[in-house]
């Protein structure tokens, strides 16, 4: 019974997706004339009021059933632990992607920017609400849906008898969710770092055994990233150009 609720909940993630397509189709019959740009704002509040209806669906549906999974069948990291843990996480979460993305840049040669961000930035500032989407309800549903519906599903099937088996259901599992999760997001130059942050999250869902730690955590990065592309934009671009200057002394002397 349990795996029915993480399909509704996997279902719910997508109706969400898709929902603004018949929405868009409505507009796009009723004035031909309309442009992508203010499609895409006409569409803004849909997808706001979307999101917060799947939030709440699946957050239903996944205290509805009593069968947990073997993660939450475990022991759960009491109060004090668990705000260590959140804090931890988002340190850890960082640490990981900075890791992966030098990786990706420097090694895999793929660009700095990650045009899945410069998207959802841009909706924010033709929408303020779109906050809510980014920091708050997608963080949760993607949560719901790739820690608990599809990470600890396939977590379940692996037997882990072995600190061998616990290591190979978590990296198959890991690896399983954390690519969904990048092609969910449609940003494929980046897959490393999506994936990276996949396991980090995780890792914080099984190291604690509670769904609540990779939550905050994810909600606390997104709205990290969020308030340094907004509030701090005109900061970030005057570092970026004293460091270019920098780069262009130093090449002077080398």
């Amino acid at each position: 019974m349990r795996r029915v609720y993480s399909l509704l909940i996997i279902l719910t993630f997508l109706a969400v997706q898709f929902a603004l397509l018949p929405i868009g189709l409505i507009f796009t019959g009723m004035d031909p004339s309309l442009g992508p740009a203010e499609l895409v704002e006409k569409l803004m509040p849909y997808q706001v009021a979307s999101f917060a209806v799947g939030t709440v669906i699946v957050i239903l549906i996944g205290n509805l059933h009593k069968n947990k999974n073997r993660i939450e069948r475990g022991s759960q990291s009491d109060g004090l632990i668990t705000t260590v843990w959140i804090i931890g996480g988002v340190f850890l979460a960082y640490m990981s992607q900075i890791a992966a993305g030098l990786i990706n840049i420097y090694v895999l040669g793929n660009p700095v920017e990650s045009q899945n961000t410069t998207d959802i930035v841009d909706m924010i500032f033709n929408s303020p609400w779109m906050i809510l989407v980014v920091v708050l309800f997608g963080p949760i549903i993607e949560e719901y849906v790739f820690r608990r519906a599809i990470f600890g599903e396939i977590y379940e099937l692996i037997p882990v008898n072995s600190t061998v088996q616990k290591v190979l259901a978590f990296l198959v599992a890991g690896l399983v969710s954390g690519l969904i999760f990048a092609v969910a997001h449609a940003d494929f130059t980046h897959i490393l770092i999506y994936l990276s942050m996949s396991y980090v999250f995780s890792f914080l869902y099984v190291i604690t055994g509670r769904l609540l730690v990779p939550v905050m955590v994810h909600i606390i990065m997104n709205g990290l990233v969020v308030l340094l592309q907004t509030v701090f934009a005109d900061f970030l671009e005057e570092a970026e150009e004293i460091q270019n200057q920098l780069n262009a002394i130093i090449s002077l002397f080398m």
